[in-house]
């Protein structure tokens, strides 16, 4: 009798270890919080020539991003994202011109504990390739006659801060974002709304 009861508190015991390192398991995979979302909005170009010309480049258009994050722990994370903020056209002076930006950012992520939505901040530092084109003609913008293509191409690594709200639905999270970089002698930016899936 005694020995049944002896193999009895063995096995209870031997599943109540092994429930506790399953949950122990589970919750260590749910602390890793990989997650790989894109979003899609309006983006600024935003661009000067140069601090002794006075003409620049500001121009709305269709952006988009992909993102992959990590959140080890609730309220921190980290961000990797490719970021694209499309090909605007405008003027530069009286000048046609276009436009392009893109490149990839890197974030820490600060999220605050509010049930159901996620608020957060992040800052970072961004790495973005911008060409700007002006075709000459008449009076380029560089101040000469029939001057052909004026192309300006930059690469800046620099700061970038933001901040969004995100909804829960399960694995999913909708969120919208503002996000503000710096670039191009300007302060390029992009509001975006997109979603998120958590793998773990």
């Amino acid at each position: 009798m005694h020995q049944v009861q002896r193999r009895s508190m063995v096995l209870g015991a031997t599943l109540t270890a092994a429930a506790l390192f399953a949950t122990t398991a589970a919750r260590a995979d749910d602390l890793l919080g990989l997650y790989l979302g894109g979003a899609v909005g309006q983006a600024q170009f935003d661009s000067t020539l140069g601090s002794s010309t006075p003409q620049g480049f500001k121009e709305n258009h269709t952006g988009w991003k992909a993102l992959l994050g990590l959140k080890p722990i609730p309220l921190l994370g980290v961000e990797a994202e490719y970021i694209d903020f499309g090909h605007p056209s405008g003027t530069v002076g009286t000048a046609p011109a276009d436009a392009t930006m893109k490149g990839a950012a890197a974030f820490g992520v600060l999220t605050l504990p509010i049930p159901i939505v996620d608020v957060f901040v992040k800052a970072g530092l961004a790495r973005l390739q911008s060409t700007l084109n002006v075709p000459g003609g008449g009076t380029c913008v560089i101040g000469t006659n029939n001057c052909g293509l004026f192309q300006l191409s930059r690469n800046n690594t620099s700061g970038a801060a933001g901040a969004g709200v995100g909804l829960k639905l399960g694995a999913m999270r909708i969120r919208a974002e503002y996000e503000r970089f710096n670039a191009a002698g300007g302060n390029p930016s992009m509001v975006s709304l997109g979603a998120t899936w958590n793998f773990l």
